[in-house]
């Protein structure tokens, strides 16, 4: 008879262990991984596939670092089919052709509206535009000292912003 009324009423711990039980299972089922991944294209034949991965492989031409995935700036990257498909630098401005690798980083500085401070002593500094302060540099896009020019106008203005 203990066993009947035991079926009968069972004990909230009982319940409570069941629900939880119940509730890991679905989620385990809802969000738990397949046993096999999905297939994924073979980048060696195909330029189309667009992010890069070779699936692990370290064999595949253009893979200049060997990590298995040909990344932007190696051999085997066509800008066209893989990535974002934007190719070169868009809006660089005439002040900032030449500036090679520097090039980001001159858009940058070129893009700053005009600005100004007043210093401790009550004077003034007011600034031009990034373009016009680009203009005014001493030295020109392609010289070596180019990108410590823009470095510096850099750091001045992230200094009074």
């Amino acid at each position: 008879m203990s066993k009947l009324r035991l079926l009968a009423h069972p004990r909230p711990a009982a319940l409570l262990a069941a629900g939880l039980a119940t509730a890991a299972l679905g989620t385990l089922a809802t969000f738990g991984g397949s046993a096999t991944p999905p297939a994924r294209p073979d980048t060696t034949t195909d330029a189309m596939y667009n992010d890069g991965f070779n699936d692990g492989r370290a064999d595949v031409t253009g893979d200049d670092n060997r990590d298995g995935r040909i990344d932007e700036d190696e051999r085997g990257w066509d800008c066209d089919a893989m990535g974002n498909r934007i190719c070169g630098t868009p809006n660089v401005p005439d002040e900032c052709q030449g500036a090679g690798a520097a090039v980001e980083l001159c858009v940058t500085v070129a893009s700053r509206p005009a600005y100004g401070w007043t210093n401790p002593d009550g004077s003034r500094v007011d600034n031009p535009a990034g373009r016009a302060r680009i203009r005014d540099l001493d030295v020109k896009p392609g010289a070596p000292e180019f990108p410590s020019a823009l470095r510096t106008l850099d750091t001045e203005w992230r200094e009074h912003h």
